[in-house]
């Protein structure tokens, strides 16, 4: 049985996991960032930071930045000049000498308008750490609206989080997993453990930071403990299921269909691949292989309830599938597009938004699917129980098989 469920699943656990660890400790990751510089050698023993590195402001408000050296210049001086990239939201801060005395110097921005740019530090004569001197600047409208976007997170975060009880608590009740589809368990599987090891080695693995710094020198590194918790947390959910599916009432035909078997091991196979090419060509990073694995579970994301869609379908009822699970998923989602579009008015950034198929598309995909779980339930089947006249169905990846779900003439069960 367990064989039957989770060979995909449990494939893509194991895989994944020691390809992390493997990333983690190889000899072939190597610190990419240097301070060296071959002009004289002084910037060696020598660093200049900007800080904070990261600050959101409302607009007509100045942010005063600290320039900090360490080291000796042995006696020279550095010409500093500075660079708004992005947006003209702040005057750009005047030029400055930084010498030896003293070693911190204020510089201070003035906003003048909304939306994201970075401050970037050029020195002269330059050095290598010089191109990692920069500071993100956020400039809003209004502070007010960025609570209420933050208000938006909670409330989403929360609604995602609980949405993952009701179909555990659901199967219980029933005691049964009949119509309820071993493919979605199966993508969720493949797809929240490549989204938590993805998460996991950019927070966690100081040689992966390092490349990721590496691919873009002039950003901020954004992924936060609760960006690994979440997915951990619903690998758990997935775990519940699985176990679930092996001690509860199944169909005698009801297992992972063979397309889902073959599209878990393509992306496997592709996951394999790039484990190949890391360590033998030259131009791929480690962290190129977590994003691969965050585009997998993009691919999962796009694909992951049109099984569970496919056996509503056939059976005519939604009698295995929690409708409040659905429900809560769809205000996550709801709230979540509404913060993002919040935001994007706050900070006059609509580009980002429209540029960002991976957010928005799958958002409003997540979000169809949801409004069709909804018209299955309340419309088309609501309230139909699976029948014995249709239990005669096509198995949830192809073939037409009989009694895919074993059921009886069980009483309707109220959905959770």
């Amino acid at each position: 049985m367990w064989r039957q469920l989770w060979n995909p699943v449990g494939t893509s656990l194991v895989l994944l996991t020691v390809v992390v660890v493997t990333a983690a400790v190889t000899p072939l990751i190597t610190n990419n960032v240097v301070n060296g510089d071959e002009d004289g050698g002084t910037d060696e023993k020598i660093s200049l930071t900007l800080r904070p590195q990261e600050v959101t402001l409302q607009s007509g408000e100045d942010q005063t930045f600290n320039l900090t050296l360490r080291g000796d210049l042995q006696g020279q001086c550095l010409n500093v000049s500075f660079e708004l990239d992005g947006k003209p939201v702040a005057t750009t801060p005047p030029p400055m000498l930084v010498c030896d005395s003293p070693d911190s110097y204020p510089v201070v921005l003035h906003t003048t308008s909304y939306g994201h740019a970075t401050l970037i530090v050029h020195t002269d004569p330059p050095f290598n750490a010089s191109k990692d001197i920069f500071s993100t600047v956020s400039v809003m409208k209004k502070r007010a609206i960025t609570t209420t976007a933050d208000v938006l997170g909670w409330l989403y975060t929360i609604a995602w989080n609980i949405s993952f009880l009701p179909q555990i608590v659901h199967n219980w009740r029933r005691k049964s997993v009949i119509g309820l589809s071993f493919d979605y368990i199966t993508f969720c599987g493949i797809g929240f453990s490549c989204y938590f090891l993805f998460n996991m080695g950019l927070l966690w693995i100081p040689s992966i930071q390092d490349q990721y710094y590496q691919r873009h020198p002039l950003t901020v590194l954004h992924v936060r403990l609760n960006d690994v918790i979440f997915p951990l947390y619903a690998s758990l959910y997935v775990v519940s299921l699985g176990i679930q599916c092996c001690i509860y009432e199944r169909g005698d035909k009801q297992r992972v269909s063979t397309p889902c078997m073959i599209i878990s091991s393509l992306l496997l196979l592709s996951a394999v691949i790039w484990l190949i090419l890391v360590p033998t060509v030259d131009k791929l990073l480690w962290v190129d292989f977590l994003y691969w694995l965050s585009y997998i579970s993009l691919v999962i994301t796009a694909i992951k309830y049109t099984p569970q869609m496919y056996v509503n379908c056939k059976l005519r009822s939604t009698e295995g599938w929690s409708i409040w699970q659905v429900i809560l998923d769809l205000a996550g989602g709801t709230l979540s597009l509404l913060q993002m579009f919040l935001l994007a008015a706050n900070y006059d950034d609509w580009i980002s938004v429209l540029t960002d198929p991976s957010k928005l598309g799958m958002g409003l995909l997540s979000m169809l699917f949801n409004i069709f779980f909804i018209m299955q339930h309340y419309c088309l089947y609501r309230g139909a129980p699976v029948k014995k006249e249709d239990e005669e169905i096509v198995k949830e990846g192809g073939d037409k098989d009989k009694d895919i779900n074993n059921c009886y003439d069980n009483e309707a069960i109220t959905h959770m």
